[in-house]
């Protein structure tokens, strides 16, 4: 048994239109989506995967492939479970998304990001310059 639903943009970017086929007899069924039923069915398949990512170890990052977002509005907060901190984002193909960090992770981020910045003021000075 093969199953395949095809998702298209509609031209004006508006709505999915997304086509179950059927089996065997039964029909096969068409549904418009709007932006925002895209967004609510996104939603409950990441916390259906999530769900069913309980009992599995959460594979490593290395290697992983992934698109960065560059465009972005964000926010940091403390997290109170945890004593840690919430770093949230809108992510324009998931939507909202939330990451807290235990206290040891965003002292291990915050020295990151000081790093990174040590570097890419490093790399400005030093552009101009003959080597």
């Amino acid at each position: 048994m093969s199953s395949k639903i095809d998702l298209t943009l509609s031209d004006d970017q508006t709505t999915v239109h997304m086509t179950l086929p059927g089996q065997g007899d039964e029909p096969t069924v068409e549904v418009p989506m709007s932006l925002d039923e895209v967004s609510s069915l996104i939603t409950v398949l990441g916390r259906l995967r999530q769900t069913m990512m309980t009992d599995h170890e959460i594979p490593p990052i290395e290697g992983a492939t992934f698109t960065p977002v560059t465009r972005t509005r964000w926010a940091v907060q403390p997290e109170a479970r945890t004593d840690g901190s919430l770093l949230a984002f809108q992510h324009p193909a998931y939507g909202p998304v939330g990451l807290v960090l235990t206290p040891q992770d965003a002292d291990r981020l915050g020295k990151a990001l000081s790093l990174h910045e040590q570097l890419r003021l490093g790399q400005k000075a030093s552009r101009g310059k003959l080597n």
